[in-house]
């Protein structure tokens, strides 16, 4: 692999995840020869690596996605995939949504069709590379952007395309900060922990997980097929739901709504609104209701955590005893100020917020920094609810598609 020291790149794409895959491999499919002009940069040395990890840490076997959105842009692309390779006991119903392995084996045969994974043109297009900072030389010609690495090696970019999502940001709600600090080893957010750990004192205590989104019901299924006793603790009544967010915020209707909205404070409100507090699918929700390894507390707060024999919970409901592990499945917090990396390009250049999102104009773009666009989460303020979501990639790339394409060089 070539090193991007002291090169300049003309179109940079940070972070090598769902979106940042989805970006390259669309600008590749509408300009091939723009192989030798983009670079995909991330801290993992392989592409998706945090989202293969995220799915094995909590026993992930089936996307909540539909089979529809995927990386590429053909929507049948996974389906026709899992046609070829006599798979279609993997697209789940009802809305053929793929298993975790069908997923990730039709992303990497993805990669290597769009020469990301495979470059057949000789030209690297993802590289391990830990951006540490991210400067922006506003008189410094056509190439503004200087990316550091932690290994102190940088690089110039012309555009930067910022795919980041929320995983740097987890939630711990406010009452178990000191509990966590009193038991460092006992309490943990859902990020820190994995199903497929070896724990062996859990096999002889209760694990408690707290939440109530998908994320706290795979790992109350999970975790009880694995044998563990499970108890989990929501603040309200568990909802069932399909999708994450209403279908409606994929059309050109309710996004042409939610643009017309000129205040991004009301914006944040709707987004809230319709993603709302996190909801379990219905094949998750049935798997947890009738396992008998898996208690169920809605409408439950945790008033004291103790040690003794274990930990010992006091919630609204009663004391639970013995418990071996809390697992916090409460969710993450987005906040740009939040990435090290960013924070002397913000105070440099204050870019505005609401509640943590930048307020990006509709191409994207950060304000005032030109030719730096956001992605995923990062663009909730003008994408909307499905904005972190598979299918938000795609909506995102056609708002800075052609900004973009301004950045090849005029020979392509």
């Amino acid at each position: 692999m070539k090193n991007l020291a002291h090169r300049n790149i003309p179109i940079t794409i940070v972070g090598g995840g769902i979106h940042g895959i989805s970006i390259a491999i669309r600008l590749l499919r509408d300009m091939p020869t723009a192989a030798q002009h983009i670079a995909i940069v991330d801290r993992h040395p392989k592409p998706l690596t945090e989202w293969r990890c995220k799915t094995e840490r909590q026993g992930m076997t089936f996307l909540r996605s539909p089979a529809v959105h995927h990386i590429i842009p053909d929507p049948l692309g996974i389906v026709e995939y899992a046609e070829r390779h006599n798979r279609t006991d993997e697209l789940a119903p009802p809305y053929s949504q793929p298993s975790t392995e069908l997923f990730w084996d039709f992303c990497n045969d993805a990669l290597a069709v769009s020469g990301l994974q495979i470059p057949p043109t000789g030209h690297e297009v993802y590289y391990q590379f830990d951006v540490a900072k991210l400067r922006w030389d506003k008189g410094a010609g056509k190439f503004p952007f200087r990316l550091i690495s932690t290994h102190n090696e940088g690089f110039r970019s012309s555009c930067v395309i910022l795919t980041i999502g929320s995983g740097d940001c987890a939630y711990v709600p406010p009452e178990f900060t000191e509990w966590q600090r009193q038991y460092p080893d006992r309490i943990m957010h859902a990020s820190q922990f994995s199903v497929n750990c070896k724990q062996g004192e859990e096999n002889s205590g209760k694990i408690v997980i707290v939440g109530g989104g998908l994320t706290a019901g795979t790992l109350a299924k999970s975790l009880s097929k694995r044998g563990h006793h499970v108890v989990l603790i929501a603040r309200k009544q568990l909802k069932t739901e399909q999708f994450d967010f209403p279908p409606i915020w994929l059309g050109p209707k309710a996004l042409a709504e939610f643009a017309s909205e000129i205040y991004f404070q009301q914006r944040y409100q709707i987004i809230q609104e319709n993603r709302g507090e996190g909801s379990i699918t219905p094949d998750v929700m049935e798997t947890i209701e009738n396992s008998r390894n898996v208690d169920i507390f809605p409408e439950t707060h945790i008033s004291n955590i103790i040690s003794a024999q274990g930990l010992q919970v006091e919630t609204t409901r009663g004391l639970i005893t013995n418990v071996s592990r809390i697992i916090l499945a409460t969710g993450y917090k987005f906040n740009l100020r939040g990435y090290d990396f960013l924070r002397e390009l913000i105070r440099q250049s204050p870019i505005p917020l609401v509640c943590g999102l930048p307020k990006l104009d509709v191409n994207l773009q950060f304000h005032p920094i030109e030719n730096l666009f956001g992605s995923g989460t990062v663009a909730q303020l003008q994408i909307g609810p499905a904005s972190g979501n598979i299918a938000g990639a795609n909506l995102a790339y056609e708002r800075f598609r052609e900004k973009l394409f301004a950045q090849l060089p005029q020979a392509l």
